[in-house]
């Protein structure tokens, strides 16, 4: 991996208030996790935790239906558990009645492999959201078409990760296996869908880069894209473009060259002046660290993962207590292709597992769920905080 060494003079660094939705941006309400932690119903939830520790259902569950993907790309996290099966029509439907049952408020859809690509994902949106149980999506929109009905109807939001803005770097980052980029294919499909979404659209863009260490080919990046993508969201109905650092497999933040990083700040200084009030741009904290040069790990001072109480994943291979964890025996709660929500929800291993996981130790990378960790506990010690009105049950 290349070192960085971009100096700390002002002149060199992009300030996260530069960078970052601002406290009192209405904009960026859908990074505010701190705000979203303190909605009504939220709040009395949380206050379950006081008594034991243990919450009576996740809030938010991600949801794996498939490990089956059409893409092959290479820097893909997840690629050990791809094509390995999927959830059986039957169970995949039986869980999203499970979750509903439970008093889940907000399903993802997301993978593992591309979720669209399960037949009764579209059956699943549809009952989630006529049961009262908002459905996000996350999506490399190749199958966009196949369900744009239900996506437009029964979604908050879909999120396509296309990282890219033209058809040649989408095929070297996202390849399509007969060699022919599927580009200008997840554009049309994003297009169509603004025509018709009643929620919102996000057009993902992480920072990518390739680099042969042995000089036998240059090095590839797609961080000069970013305005050009930038403008392609807006211009297609996107209500929002996010622009994401890279992380390794094991999910720490890459850092990148003096030169990508140059790059990158003109770049997202010229994509941000594209905001206006139907579309915006918008950056976790986490690029902070990476274009500033900051360090990339995230010591933590705490012993607990108390948010594990409040959100949770669910794929074919395992239920996890982390989506950090995905596929990994050891953070596995259970098995959902045999065991209903609340067996797994309610069973001593799950309670054994979230106590085992310590993120001092087993969570050294940036964590975007670390802020809320912080809140919520603050929050269990009686630290007393201004409820809002519900808006957003993504947490």
């Amino acid at each position: 991996m290349l070192k960085s060494s971009v100096s700390n003079a002002p002149e060199a660094r992009l300030e996260g208030q530069d960078l970052a939705i601002k406290k009192d941006d209405k904009l960026g309400e859908e990074l505010n996790l701190r705000r979203k932690l303190l909605q009504s119903s939220v709040v009395k939830r949380i206050s379950e935790l006081r008594e034991d520790g243990k919450s009576s259902a996740p809030w938010v569950v991600e949801l794996d239906p498939t490990s089956a993907c059409n893409l092959v790309c290479p820097d893909c996290i997840s690629k050990d558990l791809l094509n390995q099966g999927g959830f059986t029509s039957q169970r995949l439907r039986e869980i999203a009645e499970e979750l509903v049952e439970a008093g889940v408020k907000a399903v993802i859809m997301i993978g593992g492999g591309e979720p669209l690509a399960h037949k009764e994902t579209a059956w699943v949106m549809e009952y989630l959201s006529t049961h009262g149980v908002d459905v996000g999506v996350t999506t490399n929109g190749t199958l966009i078409d196949r369900h744009m009905e239900v996506l437009s109807q029964h979604t908050k939001w879909v999120r396509v990760s296309v990282d890219a803005g033209t058809p040649d770097t989408f095929q070297y980052f996202r390849p399509s296996p007969n060699g022919k980029s599927k580009f200008n294919e997840v554009i049309d499909n994003m297009r169509e869908f603004a025509r018709h979404k009643t929620g919102k659209l996000g057009y993902s863009f992480l920072l990518l880069s390739d680099f042969d260490h042995e000089g036998k080919r240059p090095p590839r990046t797609n961080f000069d894209e970013v305005v050009q993508a930038a403008h392609i969201a807006k211009d297609i109905g996107c209500d929002y473009f996010e622009i994401k650092p890279c992380y390794d497999f094991n999910h720490f933040l890459i850092d990148q060259p003096d030169q990508y990083l140059a790059i990158a700040r003109e770049q997202i200084v010229r994509a941000r002046e594209l905001t206006d009030a139907n579309f915006r741009v918008i950056t976790p904290a986490t690029l902070d660290f990476v274009l500033n040069n900051e360090p990339l790990v995230q010591p933590k001072d705490y012993n607990r993962c108390v948010i594990s109480e409040m959100r949770t994943l669910i794929t074919p291979s395992g239920a996890y207590v982390c989506p950090y964890f995905r596929g990994m025996p050891k953070k596995m709660i259970g098995d959902p292709t045999t065991q209903s929500f609340k067996e797994i929800w309610d069973s001593k291993k799950r309670h054994d597992v979230t106590a085992a996981t310590d993120p001092s130790q087993d969570c050294r990378f940036h964590c975007i769920r670390h802020k809320s960790n912080m809140v919520i506990e603050e929050m269990l010690t009686g630290t007393d905080h201004e409820t809002v009105e519900d808006y957003d049950m993504f947490i």
